[in-house]
This record gives C-alpha cells, structure tokens and sequence, in this order.
C-alpha cells in the first residue's frame, strides 16, 4: 500500500516538473521571437548612402596616404642608391686616375734600376788613376760617357743620397763598416762604400757606408 503512495506522489511531482518547464519554455518562446523580429527589423531598415559614401571616401584617403607613404619611402631608398652608387664610381674613377698618373711618374723605374750598377762601375773605373798617356785618354773618354750616362738619369728622377758626414739614417743607409773615430759622435758616417740613390721620391738603393761607434 505505501509503495503505491509512493508511485502516485512521484507520478506527481513529475507532472508538476513538467508543467513548470513548459511554462518555461513558453516564457521564452515570445522574448526569442521579439529579438529575431527586432534584428529583421533593422535589416529591413533601408541604408543611408550618405554614410555609405563618406566611409568610402574615407577609406580612400587612408589608402591613397598609405601608397603616398610607401612611395616616399622607395624614393627615398632609390635616392640613396644613386648617390652611393655615385660616390663609388667617382671614388674608383680617382683611383684609377691615380694609379695612371703613378704608372707614368715611375714608368722609367725599373730602365734606371737595371743602368744605375752598370753606370756606378763605369764612373769607378774613370776615375782610376794611370800614368799611362794612353790609358789616361781611355779613362777621359769613359769618364764623358759616365757623366752623360749620369745626366740623362737624374733628369728622369736619379739623385745620388747625400751620406757622408751626416747621421746615421737606416732608411737610405746600410751600415757595412763601424770605426771608433776620436773628436766623432757615434752613429755619424764616416765613409761612403758606394753609393746610394733615389728615384724621385722613392729609395731605389741604400748607400753602403762606414759608421762611427
């Protein structure tokens, strides 16, 4: 008997569950609809071209400003290229011009290099002294053709270093010899082996001296 009470009660209460969803569900159902019809609505409602228009033209400008931007930019970019570009070929038109200007300023080096050991031993040898007549006008000859020989030279650059009595300079003179001379500060030379030469501004043979301790 208590157990068929207690069906018919939850029979019941599940009935009342139910109505009250469905009152639920019927509450609802008119809002949802209110809101759909409301979005219908304002779809329906007909668009105002004016502020159709004015977006667009908006929208214009920013990408036209934008275009305007980058093109600034590229020219900018192209402008810097150039001048670098320009800068580089005036740079290597310099050198280039430099370079042919030094070709022709030591053109005859390596000419006078290879005559001045030959011309060296030529002025040696005219400088000989004999008491033989005939060999005197030998060396006479020989010393005309050494100094010709020597003039052509130094009007093409050669100039003979400057050593004796001068100070020690290891950048033009090559110390072969030293002597301990009294009354002579060191590092002074006191004789000139052979000597030395350059070629314009350039050393083409240092000067073979003896130098005092």
């Amino acid at each position: 008997m208590d157990n068929k009470e207690e069906k018919l009660d939850e029979t019941k209460e599940k009935e009342v569950e139910d109505l009250k969803n469905e009152d639920v569900d019927a509450t609802d159902a008119p809002q949802e609809e209110a809101a759909e019809a409301t979005a219908d609505a304002e779809a329906s409602k007909p668009k105002d071209p004016k502020k159709d228009t004015k977006k667009a033209k908006k929208d214009e400008i920013a990408k036209l400003k934008e275009e305007i931007e980058k093109l600034k930019n590229d020219n900018l970019k192209l402008r810097e290229d150039y001048l670098r570009g320009l800068a580089d070929m005036e740079n290597t038109k310099r050198r280039l011009n430099e370079d042919v200007l030094k070709q022709k300023k030591y053109a005859s080096q390596g000419l006078v290099e290879s005559l001045v050991t030959p011309v060296d031993m030529l002025d040696k040898v005219a400088s000989m002294e004999t008491e033989s007549p005939e060999l005197q006008n030998f060396l006479v000859g020989f010393k005309m053709i050494s100094k010709q020989l020597i003039d052509i030279l130094e009007a093409d650059g050669l100039k003979e270093i400057d050593a004796k009595g001068k100070p020690f300079d290891a950048n033009f003179h090559h110390a072969i010899e030293k002597e301990h001379v009294d009354g002579v500060e060191p590092n002074v030379v006191l004789e000139v082996k052979q000597a030395g030469y350059m070629y314009k501004d350039r050393l083409l043979r240092p000067a073979m001296v003896k130098v005092s301790e």
